[in-house]
């Protein structure tokens, strides 16, 4: 068996499960998920919001977008000379600190990363692997 990863861009709004199934009953919390090819299914709230990420605009990423997939900063080391940004996904990016660059130019350039990590997924889920 072969390994897969899946990203898809897909719509979805609040909504009570509507049916019993697997182990939820009806009314149950979650989300109404629309997808591109017309198939309408519904996830449990909890599950839904530790697998999708909510962006706000369909075709773009946004500093929003960007600050909100941030969870926490941290700056250690003995002289403070790393900055430890963790993501919701569990990626932590890295950088050494350096004092005659600034604390601002830093935050600047992991803001970038993370602005292009969510874009080439936005691009995934958008257009697959194949470009088409």
């Amino acid at each position: 068996m072969k390994n897969y990863i899946s990203v898809k861009m897909i719509k979805a709004e609040p909504c009570k499960a509507w049916k019993d199934f697997k182990g939820h009953m009806t009314g149950d919390e979650g989300y109404k998920i629309y997808y591109p090819d017309g198939y309408i299914s519904w996830c449990p709230k909890d599950i839904f919001e530790a697998q999708y990420l909510e962006l706000e605009k369909e075709d773009t990423i946004t500093q929003k977008d960007v600050c909100n997939f941030i969870t926490s900063t941290s700056i250690t080391g003995a002289n403070h000379e790393i900055i430890e940004t963790s993501c919701k996904n569990g990626f932590v990016i890295t950088n050494f600190y350096n004092m005659g660059i600034g604390k601002e130019n830093h935050e600047r350039y992991i803001f970038a990363q993370i602005y292009n990590l969510l874009t080439f997924l936005l691009q995934s889920a958008r257009k697959g692997f194949n470009n088409k």
